[in-house]
């Protein structure tokens, strides 16, 4: 069962082998901090067609094209649109979670067929409802992203920003059953601030290929099978780094979840890499997607944050020794 472990927080330096033992704070009730209103303003405008692009290395070339062609019928509630096979339907409601959470929750993928290259689409709503759904879908995400990301930053830095915003945002459905489950989508997490592991670390997902940084769903049995987790693995620079939202919700001016190695992945939650799977599939080898960079180190016992975007400056203050570091970016 899908579920935030709150347990493992309790020696949060350990994953640096400094080998002592501290205490987390308790998430604290204050909103994101604003940003000094001097830096230039990031224009965000939401872009219509995403997809992580580890989805054309697993499904094909072909398959982007493909996929914007059915987001363009679902935004506009056809009832068709051409598909060269019902498999290729598939693997699109697969992408969609993460990469169009609207057609996931709106399209009945079941009762959905397609027929000659033609897909026949069926909806659990009236198009006139799809359409209106997706708009203020369309409005949310601007809302959000436009509020999280308010200047011109560098990739990580958004990334860091967004996982804030969503931390503070959304609340962990700790009443989620098993049964609904089945149900589990990330279009509920951005709408309504609230979902498990699947559904927030899809929206944190999309929202970072918003804003142009490749991303894509990482998920893993523990070592003894008894839990199941989903979170995020996202491309800075050509280098993969494990990033968990759900976990940060607990703490949520904190880097303690965020741009991890392999190593920090595997410490919080006893997940050990070899059980990855990667965005929802078996295919791609592990040694693809090692995460081995130790780039955010600095950041990892950062019990709050602040940009400066006008000295381009993160300053982090440890959560054990309160101690303020200051570092460019």
């Amino acid at each position: 069962m899908y579920k935030i472990i709150t347990k493992v927080i309790c020696a949060v330096s350990a994953v640096l082998l400094a080998g002592c033992s501290v205490s987390v704070p308790q998430k604290p009730t204050s909103e994101p901090t604003q940003q000094t209103p001097q830096a230039q303003g990031y224009k965000y405008t939401f872009q219509p067609h995403v997809l992580s692009e580890e989805y054309t290395k697993i499904y094909g070339e072909n398959f982007e094209e493909e996929f914007y062609v059915f987001c363009d019928a679902v935004t506009e509630g056809k009832e068709t649109f051409p598909c060269s096979s019902r498999e290729i339907f598939q693997y699109m409601m697969n992408a969609a979670r993460t990469c169009f959470p609207p057609a996931y929750a709106l399209v009945d993928r079941n009762s959905s067929d397609v027929q000659n290259g033609i897909c026949y689409l069926q909806y659990r709503k009236d198009p006139a409802q799809v359409r209106e759904e997706i708009q203020q879908f369309r409005e949310k995400v601007t809302r959000v992203i436009t509020e999280a990301v308010p200047y011109d930053v560098p990739a990580e830095i958004r990334a860091m920003e967004l996982l804030t915003y969503v931390a503070h945002k959304d609340t962990y459905d700790g009443e989620h059953t098993l049964d609904a489950m089945l149900e589990t989508n990330p279009y509920r997490a951005v709408m309504q601030d609230i979902g498990i592991c699947q559904e927030i670390t899809g929206e944190y997902i999309y929202y970072l290929l918003q804003t142009g940084i490749n991303a894509f769903s990482c998920s893993a049995l523990s070592r003894d099978q008894s839990e199941a987790h989903e979170w995020v693995m996202m491309e800075l620079d050509g280098k993969y780094y494990h990033t968990d939202p759900t976990y940060t919700i607990n703490y949520p001016d904190s880097l303690f979840f965020f741009g991890m190695t392999d190593t920090q992945r595997e410490y919080y939650g006893d997940l050990p890499p070899e059980n990855y799977s990667y965005a929802e599939s078996d295919l791609p080898e592990r040694e693809t997607y090692r995460a081995d960079d130790q780039r955010f180190l600095d950041l990892w016992l950062a019990e709050s944050y602040e940009i400066d975007p006008v000295n381009r400056t993160i300053t982090v203050k440890e959560h054990e020794t309160g101690k303020i570091s200051t570092y460019s970016y």
